[in-house]
């Protein structure tokens, strides 16, 4: 029998970055080798106990056990847009504005199908989540990407975006708190990204899976806070990074009731809900105290300054996050993305090059705060070393 032949959509993917690095990796732990692994986004600390609880008990009663919803349960989306109300100011719909995803990356994946044309153009990020292009080629859309700029605060320069891309585009993604460069969206920011979309008749999809990571000044804003956001967007948010829930995949689309609806068509043929156990400890994580994540910030403040403070003892050039658990920090002269990564491997610290987001990202690599403070000590001194 001859071999089977991928999908064109799987062929045209770009190459795995990481793959020569999880080789490396897995070649220096055979040897035993310690590695600091500072180069996953996946948060360390437990999820609160309270959560944990109402997980438990709901998991116990038989009438979570068959199908769940496919919108999500009634208390969870009154849940969800309720928590909106409160951080954001922002009133919704539990009904029609608000459908409940297996984890943002699920709905973030899934919305281009509902809404995206083969030759549609999406406009992208870059650096930026790799979802947001795979998803859009994997429809038959065109992406054009949109640089993120240190001098321009890592925010995409609309007035920059062609004419004639703008006019054919259908979409547009936004990320702040902004993963890989922990950017900061503003509100004069937002109000232009309405303009544009009202203009060229775009959508835009924001994603703020960060919004409950920060470390001083005011809290980051919604996109939906802006005047008119509702009419052209919709907004992904996740409890994956705000209760410490990466595992359990539950999170939450919200905006205008045209676009969660048709994210809501494609749910109902792709999958049949997220277990409503987990919609019921969501529903404890989104409606008791939020002092547990209070407490969460304190500790990656405090491991910002660990990190951060000893990369820049040592010379290095590092954008100190206001938000998100990621720590840029620019290559040594002479080295790319991903020659400072294989240095930094060598020394026993894993991070991410930053190209792994787009080309833009050349010139960085990413490390994370998910470890503890005496592992971030040893891996700024590890990092020390690595220059040399």
């Amino acid at each position: 029998m001859s071999g089977f032949t991928l999908a064109q959509r799987i062929k045209e993917l770009p190459p795995y970055l990481f793959a020569d690095i999880d080789k490396k990796k897995a070649a220096l732990r055979a040897q035993g080798k310690d590695l600091i692994d500072l180069g996953i986004g996946d948060p360390d600390l437990p999820t609160p106990e309270h959560i944990v609880a109402a997980m438990q008990k709901a998991a116990a009663e038989p009438r979570y056990h068959r199908y769940p919803s496919y919108e999500g349960m009634k208390d969870f989306r009154e849940a969800a847009v309720g928590w909106y109300q409160r951080r954001f100011g922002v009133s919704l719909d539990a009904a029609t504005e608000c459908c409940a995803l297996i984890g943002s990356k699920e709905g973030i994946a899934h919305f281009p199908v509902a809404f995206v044309d083969p030759g549609d153009v999406v406009l992208v990020p870059d650096p930026g989540y790799p979802v947001y292009a795979t998803w859009t080629r994997f429809v038959g859309g065109e992406v054009h990407y949109m640089p993120l700029r240190r001098d321009n605060g890592f925010l995409p320069d609309l007035a920059a975006i062609p004419a004639d891309v703008a006019k054919r585009a259908k979409m547009m993604w936004i990320n702040y708190p902004n993963n890989p460069t922990a950017a900061l969206a503003t509100k004069d920011f937002y109000a232009r990204v309405v303009e544009f979309a009202k203009k060229n008749n775009i959508i835009v999809a924001s994603d703020v899976a960060y919004s409950e990571v920060f470390f001083e000044g005011e809290p980051p804003i919604s996109f939906l806070e802006t005047p008119g956001a509702k009419e052209v967007g919709i907004e992904f948010q996740s409890l994956s990074k705000t209760y410490n829930m990466t595992g359990w995949r539950i999170g939450f689309a919200v905006g205008n009731a045209q676009l969660v609806q048709g994210l809501g068509k494609v749910k109902t043929n792709t999958d049949s809900g997220a277990f409503e156990a987990v919609q019921a400890a969501a529903v404890a994580a989104l409606s008791s105290s939020q002092e547990p994540v209070e407490k969460m910030r304190a500790i990656y403040k405090e491991r910002r300054e660990v990190l951060c403070g000893g990369l820049q003892k040592a010379g290095f050039d590092v954008l100190v996050p206001k938000a998100t658990f990621y720590v840029l920090v620019v290559n040594p002269k002479g080295l790319t993305s991903a020659d400072f990564v294989s240095r930094l491997l060598d020394a026993g610290v894993v991070s991410t090059p930053a190209t792994g987001f787009g080309a833009c990202g050349e010139g960085y690599v990413r490390l994370t705060l998910c470890a503890d403070k005496a592992r971030l000590a040893e891996a700024a001194e590890r990092v020390q070393r690595a220059r040399v």
